[in-house]
């Protein structure tokens, strides 16, 4: 590996960097994994004083006489869009610069997202799950939902902005890159696939039965993840199948079919919740969660790590955390999710699925992550060939 020691790289996020559930523990475990390589890395918040003041005005400023009607309603409809908004996003630009010019000397920054600009001067790599226009598109967000068409508009530009400015422009899939270059216009030469970890390495168990399927779903937007259909595809299988298994967690609802078992919403912040899950991850001999839509899919990098394949869908980034352990279908097509279930769910062919997912989640771990975002960070005098190579 390069040697990094000296290195003074800030990690700059909307919000703190240092909070181990801001945006599914992304930025924290970029922190950390910088951290592990030896290289100096600051956190640059961008949360403004008084926070949850500010974006209380730009709401109210938001409002229309007609809104009166139905003041709550409206408010979290506007919530989204102030958050975008001007005001605030001026407040949390003003408290970067601030931080960044408090962290200073640095070689470089990582911004974690695009709805916010750094300095003008600042050497800095972007990195995300989705672009604003991928997002819009692909699905319903709720940071997009009632905003107006002004606020879209101003989002883009900004994220052009942002873009532009950026020494290269990071990808945590290869859906998300292609977006950086089809709907943004950035040279596909600064684009880069830098992947993703997950906050939970698991292991592969010294003896896994292969030969009865047993099914892994652990999803808490229930139909997002699109759980019905999961259900839909496991009784079809369990027909052929008596033997078939579907372990279900999350914010399910309530559930009644044969070979199902609902283990509700396990709380992940205790040993007892992670040992439950390692132990359903450890007799599952595949994990499947065809969604709606996936930016990315830490869960995936974990089923991987475990030993077992997954089926995800192919609206997304999930292809780029299943890699060649396992398959994406389309989410609407239940015939493809039964399919891949037959056909990964038991047998020689899981196995093998499994053991291929096992190497790719290899490559997806959060300081390989940083080392990429070092590479393409490129500081001048700093050798980065030893660094991991973009996926």
């Amino acid at each position: 590996m390069a040697e990094l020691n000296g290195l003074r790289v800030g990690l700059a996020s909307a919000g703190d960097p240092t909070d181990p559930a801001g945006y599914s523990g992304a930025p924290a475990s970029l922190l950390a994994a910088l951290r592990s390589l030896g290289v100096d890395a600051p956190a640059i918040a961008g949360t403004p004083p008084a926070e949850a003041w500010l974006l209380r005005a730009a709401i109210l400023a938001r409002l229309r006489p007609a809104d009166l009607r139905a003041p709550r309603a409206t408010a979290a409809r506007e919530r989204a869009g102030a958050q975008l908004g001007r005001p605030v996003q001026v407040a949390r630009e003003r408290r970067l610069a601030r931080a960044l010019r408090a962290a200073e000397p640095l070689d470089g920054v990582v911004q974690h997202g695009s709805e916010y600009r750094l300095p003008h001067g600042t050497r800095y790599v972007t990195i995300e799950d989705a672009t604003s226009k991928l997002a819009r598109r692909s699905f319903d967000w709720p940071h997009h939902v009632g905003t107006r068409p002004a606020d879209h508009r101003n989002h883009d530009a900004r994220a052009a902005d942002v873009y532009a400015r950026a020494v290269a422009c990071c990808a945590m899939s290869h859906w998300a890159a292609a977006s950086l270059v089809e709907d943004f216009g950035v040279p596909p030469g600064k684009v880069h696939v830098v992947g993703l970890g997950a906050v939970r390495r698991l292991a592969p168990p010294a003896h896994r039965d292969w030969t009865v399927p047993r099914f892994l779903f652990v999803g808490f937007a229930w139909e997002r993840k699109n759980g019905p259909a999961v259900l839909r595809a496991f009784a079809r299988l369990r027909e052929e199948q008596p033997g078939a298994t579907l372990d279900v967690v999350g914010g399910h609802p309530p559930l009644d079919a044969p070979g199902v078992t609902g283990h509700g919403t396990i709380a992940l912040d205790d040993p007892d919740g992670e040992a439950r899950l390692a132990a359903l991850f450890d007799r599952a001999t595949c994990f499947v969660m065809p969604s709606r839509h996936e930016p990315a899919g830490q869960v995936f990098i974990e089923a991987g790590s475990a030993g077992i394949p997954s089926v995800g869908g192919a609206h997304g980034g999930a292809a780029t955390s299943i890699g060649p352990g396992g398959a994406v279908v389309d989410p609407d097509d239940d015939a493809a999710i039964l399919e891949a279930m037959r056909r990964l769910g038991a047998g020689d062919g899981a196995r093998e699925a499994g053991e291929l997912g096992l190497a790719h989640s290899a490559l997806l771990t959060w300081e390989l992550v940083a080392e990429r975002l070092v590479r393409a960070l490129a500081v001048p005098g700093v050798d980065t060939s030893g660094l991991a190579a973009f996926l």
